[in-house]
């Protein structure tokens, strides 16, 4: 339901990592709190015979509604009109047997955001997320805080979203592996359906386990609704 690629196109131990993140994003609304999001992911490096892949489910839930839902033209399933976003999944990852770096992984993702509106209708996201990891049988937890800022803007024919994130990895089993990163993006509404996400992160050096990293993303994102959630959405606009 949901496919992201992503492919290391230089690799340098010594200095930054560059990588390019393609991807395909599909949701689905069940109900005004409820939406399934699900994912297919595949990782390839260049000039190396490494590849990984996994996939995973997460359900979303929405609550604590605002007086006024709508923010800016933001209605594709109007989660900005929720002042709390609750969501948890599962997602497995693993290489195949051959590769020259085997690894097998199994997450539980739980995770919390709180939406803030601020003036001059800016969102404002906090991101509490925690990724409880098995590795080969090591369980590895981390914590993953982010701050979003974002805000709705228009012409008089392109809807878009710019917005920025800065985000910190804890890893509670040490090992120096924490990292931190920002990412600045622009989001373009294509169709009632679809999104053009193109975004650019930048990892900040960490000592001599966490390199320096430099990545573009290009995402292609899908909405789509329960029959009962688009008849009531399009009563909702005739009146």
């Amino acid at each position: 339901m949901l496919l992201c690629c992503r492919q290391l196109v230089a690799q340098d131990s010594s200095g930054t990592k560059q990588e390019v993140w393609p991807e395909v994003n599909l949701f689905y609304k069940l109900n005004d709190k409820l939406r399934i999001y699900a994912l297919y992911s595949a990782t390839k490096l260049k000039n190396s015979s490494y590849t990984d892949g996994g996939f995973g489910i997460y359900l979303d839930y929405f609550t604590l509604a605002r007086a006024r839902e709508k923010i800016g033209f933001n209605t594709r399933d109007s989660t900005a009109g929720y002042y709390l976003w609750l969501r948890a999944g599962y997602l497995y990852s693993s290489t195949p047997p051959e590769s020259e770096d085997p690894f097998k992984e199994n997450t539980f993702v739980t995770e919390a955001n709180v939406r803030f509106h601020l003036p001059y209708e800016i969102l404002l996201t906090n991101k509490n997320r925690f990724d409880w990891r098995s590795i080969n049988g090591s369980f590895e937890p981390r914590y993953r805080p982010r701050l979003t800022v974002e805000k709705d803007m228009h012409t008089e024919y392109l809807y878009f979203t710019p917005s920025i994130y800065a985000e910190y990895y804890v890893y509670f089993h040490g090992g120096g592996l924490n990292r931190f990163r920002i990412s600045p993006s622009i989001q373009i509404k294509v169709t009632s359906h679809m999104e053009f996400e193109t975004y650019y992160v930048h990892q900040f050096d960490n000592g001599k386990n966490v390199n320096a990293l430099d990545a573009m993303g290009l995402a292609l994102k899908f909405y789509f609704k329960h029959k009962e959630v688009r008849e009531k959405f399009s009563k909702k606009n005739k009146t």
